[in-house]
C-alpha cells in the first residue's frame, strides 16, 4: 500500500513578507503565518495524518506546532525537512544577491544540481535529504497518511526530482506559505500527487 506524505511549507514569517532569504535564521511566524497554520490544520484534519514531521527551524517548528495541537498529533523534528542552507545568503534579499555578484545568475542557470550558495548547501544534498525523508515515512508509516513541515526551497528541489527535471535557476514554481505538496510511494516508485494546493488558504496573504 502507498504512504501519501502531506509536504506543508511553514506559515509566513515577516521576512518572507520582505522576501529576504532565511535558511537557517531562526524567524518567528507572523499573524498571517499563525493564521495560515490554523487554516492548514483544518484542512489536514479531513486525512486524518498518522503522524506529524517538522523540520528544526523555528518558522516550521511553530507551524507544526499549531497543527499539531489541532489534530492532537506530537511533533517528530527531521532535520531532513530544513531548508537549504543558504550561506551568505541568509539575511538578503535576492535583488542585492545580484547587484552585488552579476555572475550569480548565469551560475544558477548553468550549474543545476550542482549549484551551492556561497558557504552554503548544493542542491543535491537537499534533493538526496528530502527523497530520504520520503523513503524514513514510507518504513515507518506503510500505507498511512503523514504530514510533513518544511521550506519553499526543500520543496522546490523536491519536486523538481520527481518531475526528473533539473533545477536551472529560473524555472516557474510557486509554494505559498502553508500550501501543500502531496506524494505517494510505495515499494516501486514516488509520484508526485499534487503541486502547492492553496484552496484551504483563500482570503489569506502569502509570500
Amino acid at each position: 500500500m502507498a504512504t501519501r506524505v502531506i509536504f506543508v511549507r511553514h506559515g509566513e514569517t515577516e521576512m518572507n513578507h520582505l522576501r529576504v532569504m532565511q535558511g537557517a535564521v531562526a524567524a518567528e511566524l507572523n499573524e498571517t503565518g499563525r493564521r495560515q497554520a490554523q487554516a492548514a490544520a483544518q484542512a489536514l484534519s479531513a486525512y486524518k495524518p498518522a503522524a506529524l514531521y517538522s523540520s528544526p527551524y523555528l518558522r516550521a517548528v511553530q507551524t507544526a506546532q499549531i497543527i499539531g495541537r489541532a489534530l492532537k498529533l506530537s511533533i517528530t523534528e527531521s532535520t531532513r525537512l530544513r531548508e537549504q542552507g543558504l550561506g551568505e545568503w541568509e539575511n538578503r534579499s535576492w535583488e542585492e544577491i545580484a547587484a552585488a555578484d552579476p555572475t550569480i545568475q548565469v551560475k544558477r542557470q548553468t550549474e543545476g544540481w550542482w549549484f551551492c550558495p556561497p558557504g552554503g548547501e548544493p542542491r543535491l544534498r537537499v534533493r538526496h535529504r528530502m527523497l530520504a525523508f520520503i523513503g524514513q515515512a514510507q518504513e515507518a508509516h506503510p500505507g498511512a497518511t503523514v504530514a510533513a513541515v518544511t521550506h519553499g526551497g526543500a520543496l522546490y528541489f523536491l519536486a523538481h526530482a520527481l518531475l526528473d527535471r533539473v533545477p536551472m535557476g529560473t524555472a516557474v514554481m510557486r509554494f505559498d506559505n502553508c500550501g501543500f505538496t502531496v506524494v505517494e510511494a510505495d515499494e516501486e516508485r514516488v509520484r508526485l500527487i499534487s503541486l502547492n494546493e492553496t484552496q484551504h488558504l483563500q482570503g489569506l496573504r502569502e509570500q
